[in-house]
C-alpha cells in the first residue's frame, strides 16, 4: 500500500472533500484537506459517522437536526461538529447512501461553475474538482448548507445574548 494510505481519519475544518474511489473491489476515500491529499481505507460515510462520534454527536443526530430545519428533504447537509460555536457543515452531492456520493465542506468552497460534465468546484486551496453533478443540483446543496449555517449562527447569537434563550422544541 502506498505511503499516503491511512486506516482512519477524523473530519474537521481542515477537511475539504471526501470522495469515494474504487481500489480493487473495495471503496476507499480520497480526502482532500487543507494540508494534503490522502487515501483512507474506508468509505466516505464510514469516515463521516466515525467523525461525528469522535466529535461528540452521531450521524443520525446530525441528520435529525437538519431534518428539523429543512423538513423531510433528500440529500441534506449536516453539521459534523462545532468549533468555537461555528458549525462545520458538509453537503452531499448525491444520496448519502450512494457509493458515488461526495461530501464537500461548505467552508472549503470558493466557487462553483457549470461545465460540460456537470460542474467545477474550486476549493479554498485553488484546487479545482470537476464533478458529474448538475450545476443546479450542487447550487441547491450549497444554498441549503448556507441556510443551515446561517440558522446555527442565529441560534448562537441568541444564546450569547444576555437574555435567556428558550429553543423552539
Amino acid at each position: 500500500m502506498p505511503a499516503n494510505y491511512v486506516n482512519g481519519y477524523i473530519m474537521s475544518f481542515n477537511t475539504y472533500l471526501l470522495e469515494p474511489i474504487q481500489y480493487n473491489s473495495k471503496i476507499f476515500t480520497r480526502v482532500i484537506d487543507k494540508h494534503n491529499e490522502l487515501i483512507v481505507t474506508r468509505k466516505p460515510l464510514h469516515i463521516l459517522r466515525k467523525s461525528c462520534i469522535s466529535l461528540g454527536t452521531t450521524y443520525e443526530a446530525a441528520k435529525h437536526s437538519a431534518k428539523r430545519f429543512f423538513g423531510n428533504q433528500h440529500k441534506l447537509p449536516i453539521v459534523v461538529t462545532f468549533d468555537y460555536g461555528y458549525p462545520c457543515i458538509f453537503l452531499p452531492t448525491y444520496s448519502p447512501n450512494s457509493i458515488h456520493n461526495i461530501w464537500i465542506g461548505l467552508h472549503a468552497i470558493s466557487n462553483i461553475v457549470p461545465s460540460k460534465m456537470g460542474c467545477i468546484i474550486t476549493l479554498k486551496n485553488d484546487q479545482q474538482i470537476e464533478l458529474p453533478v448538475q450545476y443546479a443540483s450542487i447550487s441547491k446543496q450549497f444554498v441549503n448548507a448556507s441556510m443551515l449555517y446561517k440558522h446555527y449562527m442565529n441560534e448562537r447569537k441568541q444564546i450569547t445574548q444576555d437574555t435567556p434563550y428558550y429553543p423552539p422544541f
